[in-house]
């Protein structure tokens, strides 16, 4: 199985579906699921900070740039669609939500105060694995 998508994310929130074809909610998974920001994300969460952390100014800073963002961050609603975004996305590495932790005071998260946190679940069936390197250019 591959990295999840947006379809795999809407599938599995059925209670989201209200974000199905929207641009911008479509980007900001985009935007969740660069390797690079799923690489920020395990990291994160394994210093022990909510997965979200490296990513939120990238999502506030896509949103906030929007001349008629269709997506509202002052909603809790699209905020915890966000949330179960991640979740979605760090899925398939065999991370489970674990608890809600406050961001780091150092993001400057202008709209989200926490996000979750996760945990490697020995149990999971992990089908995506980062893999990092040294190697000779």
């Amino acid at each position: 199985m591959p990295k999840a998508t947006f379809a795999d994310f809407i599938f599995q929130n059925p209670n989201c579906k209200k974000y199905d074809g929207n641009p911008d909610t479509m980007r900001v998974f985009d935007i969740l699921s660069d390797d690079d920001n799923i690489i920020s994300m395990v990291d994160a969460t394994t210093a022990g900070k909510p997965a979200l952390t490296p990513c939120v100014g990238k999502v506030e800073q896509f949103v906030n740039s929007r001349t008629n963002p269709s997506i509202d961050l002052n909603d809790d609603f699209t905020k915890q669609a966000i949330g179960r975004m991640v979740k979605s996305i760090l899925e398939p590495f065999g991370y489970k939500t674990c608890r809600q932790k406050d961001l780091p005071k150092d993001t400057n998260a202008k709209y989200f105060k926490s996000a979750t946190y996760y945990t490697v679940d020995p149990m999971a069936h992990a089908t995506m694995k980062i893999v990092k390197c040294v190697a000779e250019a």
